[in-house]
């Protein structure tokens, strides 16, 4: 027996009769499952910016999908609770509870994962068929050292996490180089985070009175430095790492940072190696005399979207908790 929908306007209508998107699927009456899957697909096929982001707003959101803004919303905070995209919340958004998104690379997989065509209603209702197709799936949370936290140490990151008044960064770097001044290196990037901030808290929407908190991580490894640094990264909202040298540490260091979805960010003098394949796929920027100057003329520009990516970011996240 055909399922029976109310329209817009009210009035009861057939799903026989309902019209139909370019995957099959009716657009009055849809699931929460068909919701999400169509959402996915409009993030996937928007171009990507520089960064490689694609970021929507809720209204052309509604725009490309014609769900309403309820059915957006619950779609939305399934796919941010399950990793599949990356929200920005800010006040001023109604209806919507998010101000832009961007779909990630886990969603991107996700979508890849899924049935297509006139195949999603069917598949989102046979049992068989919908186990080798999870939809939805919350990431587990991954181990962050391999010595073994404490108490103590994760006290001691959830207390940094929740300031929500602090930008947190983190350098990673080798202690000696051929290619760079430490000191001058830390100085430099630490002034070009602060110049960031400073420009975005200057722009309109921004959240004020975040103020930057910088370190570098620790040099050497045991047992308690190494939970040390991984606190440090952990608790970070960007770290970066210099792979100039493809120092090992360094590569273990923002190990932990992707493990945990921290936003990394690699630097390198101009005319060093790329990183190491595994992590090629990462945004880099050069620089020449220790981080003093950036080869990219829209470094700066992009530093600042990324300040304030992150600094939404964390407060969304508090927001929620």
């Amino acid at each position: 027996m055909p399922r029976r929908t109310c329209s817009s306007e009210g009035l009861i209508r057939d799903e026989n009769s309902l019209e139909r998107d370019e995957w099959g699927c009716p657009i009055m009456g849809r699931s929460i499952d068909e919701n999400v899957q169509l959402v996915l697909r409009v993030l996937a096929e928007k171009p990507r910016d520089a960064d490689g982001y694609s970021w929507i707003s809720g209204q052309e959101l509604q725009d490309s999908t014609k769900l309403s803004p309820a059915e957006i919303n619950d779609a939305v905070t399934i796919l941010g609770e399950s990793g599949m995209v990356e929200l920005m919340r800010y006040l001023g958004t109604a209806p919507f509870v998010f101000g832009e998104l961007s779909i990630t690379s886990r969603g991107r997989y996700e979508l890849e994962r899924m049935p297509s065509g006139k195949d999603v209603r069917q598949a989102t209702t046979d049992i068989e068929t919908s186990s080798r197709y999870p939809v939805v799936v919350r990431p587990p949370i991954p181990v962050g050292s391999p010595f073994g936290f404490t108490d103590l140490d994760w006290e001691m990151v959830a207390d940094a996490r929740s300031r929500s008044d602090e930008l947190r960064i983190v350098l990673g770097h080798p202690f000696k180089s051929q290619h760079f001044d430490p000191e001058q290196l830390r100085k430099n990037v630490e002034e070009m985070f602060r110049k960031a901030l400073e420009d975005y808290s200057k722009r309109a929407g921004a959240i004020l009175g975040v103020k930057l908190g910088f370190r570098s991580l620790a040099a050497g490894y045991g047992e308690h430095l190494f939970n040390e640094i991984a606190r440090d990264i952990i608790s970070a909202d960007i770290a970066v790492f210099d792979t100039s040298d493809l120092n090992p540490n360094v590569m273990i260091e923002m190990g932990v940072a992707l493990t945990w979805g921290i936003r990394v960010l690699p630097i390198k003098i101009e005319k060093c190696p790329k990183p190491p394949s595994d992590i090629s796929g990462q945004t880099w920027a050069d620089y020449r005399d220790s981080a003093r100057e950036f080869t990219d003329e829209t470094h700066f520009e992009k530093l600042v979207s990324m300040v304030e990516r992150a600094i939404r970011k964390k407060i969304s996240h508090l927001q929620q908790q």
